[in-house]
């Protein structure tokens, strides 16, 4: 029988909560339905999210500042991370502007016999690189949104069911395109990857980072049924009744999830996205003080039996990826070998944001001088440093390597929501491991999903009105949204 409740009560949001919280849905449903239209890889897809991103927060701003003229400045404690991260799109401007000549010569360098390289700009494709600027202003806009309007548990809870949603129907249309309609496509003749699934991505690797992030994803939204208050009874739950129905299904949904991350057949997304959900779930047992040697010995253990029994039941495509990769892998260094080559040329400025594909043919040499073209790099570190140069391509990289400390940090200091601050550290390791051997986070709809999730893991918390109270700071109008 129960003895006596210790939920506390949920309070009414008024007007400005009331906003942010249709703000959250917007947002969710944004970085899911970027996914469809080939996960958002065009111009006239990424300018229209950027576009609506800069509507809502433009009303969001106006909106909030005519009732909280004073509330709580959640992006206080970002403003040097975001003024850094601004010099990315800042610098891609300045490539694209016709002052090449100004600078020494020095620092412009072409391959001997591409003086077509050597144009009025520091960027090959001008073009390109303002475009590419626009796409990193929207991934800012919608970082900062997330962090400001996850302030509740409850509207943090409707984004993530909303985010792994989206997630697990993108995995569900994967599996039935490519086993029961024929390995299709959504937008055309499939002329890759047969076989394998891609659901609506063109490229099985993005996929597969996708669905990895909804995999982490789980595990934070199981990790929030443990947090969650509950009535205290004489007996205590155990970890399955704690699942309750919406935990259950969380991890039914999982399952079908790993399936469809399976049927990619990609062998680094699959990797990075077990490591990732090994961290994210030895993160949390860590947090809750449940974590011991063995236990964590136990996950990884049980993880590497998952995974392979899934291979051994889905069939061997993977498998045999896995162990007949030699030359691919030659290719590969190949490619990588080039590429070091032509950071070595300008280490300073780069060749231009998203100017990688059409100023690595100047310098694309035997082996790699067939039919294929690499108008991407296969590895987002080189090609941020080929692009925008050593400094300010280092930019993205660190910051996000500093949001991990942070997250850690919300971890310590219990200011955050816990079980998302650990997805959002499972995330960075999946996407920081992707990217070493591919380019999944090119893809814009995995840098929406990304970005939502890290932004709900750096959130800061209400506080409750007593703790509010003993603050210092000019009170705020209304109530905390």
């Amino acid at each position: 029988m129960a003895r006596n409740v210790a939920q506390a009560p949920i309070r009414p949001e008024h007007g400005v909560g009331r906003l942010k919280t249709r703000l959250a849905v917007a947002l969710a449903l944004l970085a899911v339905a970027s996914a469809v239209p080939l996960a958002s890889n065009r111009p006239s897809w990424w300018l229209l999210w950027t576009a609506v991103l800069g509507l809502l927060g433009a009303v969001h701003q106006i909106a909030t500042f005519r009732v909280v003229t004073n509330g709580p400045a959640r992006l206080r404690p970002f403003a040097v991370y975001f003024l850094l991260a601004a010099l990315v799109p800042v610098w891609a401007i300045l490539q694209a502007q016709p002052f090449a000549g100004l600078l020494p010569q020095g620092l412009l360098a072409v391959p001997s016999g591409m003086a077509a390289l050597a144009g009025r700009a520091i960027s090959a494709v001008p073009d390109a690189s303002q475009l590419g600027a626009l796409r990193f202003v929207g991934y800012l806009i919608l970082l900062a949104l997330v962090i400001d309007v996850s302030s509740r548990r409850e509207r943090v809870g409707l984004i993530s069911r909303l985010l792994f949603l989206g997630i697990f129907l993108q995995a569900v249309w994967a599996l039935v395109a490519l086993k029961l309609l024929g390995d299709i496509a959504p937008f055309g003749e499939k002329t890759a990857y047969l076989g394998m699934a891609t659901g609506t991505f063109v490229n099985r690797n993005s996929l597969a980072t996708f669905l990895g992030f909804g995999l982490i994803l789980g595990v934070s939204l199981i990790g929030r049924r443990f947090e969650a208050p509950e009535i205290r009874t004489s007996r205590p739950r155990g970890a399955f009744e704690k699942l309750g129905a919406e935990g259950r299904l969380v991890l039914v949904a999982m399952l079908i999830i790993l399936l469809a991350l399976l049927a990619t057949q990609s062998r680094l997304g699959t990797a990075a996205s077990m490591t990732g959900l090994a961290v994210t779930s030895l993160v949390l047992l860590g947090y809750h003080g449940r974590l011991s040697v063995g236990l964590g010995l136990g996950i990884v253990l049980g993880g590497v039996i998952l995974i392979g029994g899934a291979v051994v039941f889905t069939g061997a495509g993977l498998s045999d990826r896995a162990l007949f990769s030699e030359a691919d892998s030659t290719t590969r260094f190949d490619l990588y070998h080039q590429i070091l080559g032509m950071i070595a040329l300008r280490p300073w400025t780069g060749f231009g944001f998203d100017g990688f594909g059409p100023a690595f043919e100047a310098f694309r040499a035997p082996p790699l001088n067939g039919a294929e073209t690499f108008d991407l790099a296969h590895d987002s570190y080189l090609m941020l440093w080929s692009e925008l140069g050593l400094v300010v391509g280092s930019l993205p990289p660190l910051l996000l390597a500093a949001a991990g400390v942070l997250l850690v940090r919300r971890l310590r200091r219990g200011d955050g929501f816990a079980a998302n601050a650990a997805g959002a550290i499972g995330v960075l390791v999946l996407g920081a491991l992707h990217s070493l051997g591919d380019f999944s986070l090119e893809m814009p709809a995995n840098n929406y999903v990304l970005l939502v999730i890290l932004g709900m893991g750096l959130a800061l918390r209400n506080q409750s009105p007593n703790s509010q109270a003993a603050q210092p700071g000019p009170p705020s109008r209304t109530k905390p949204a």
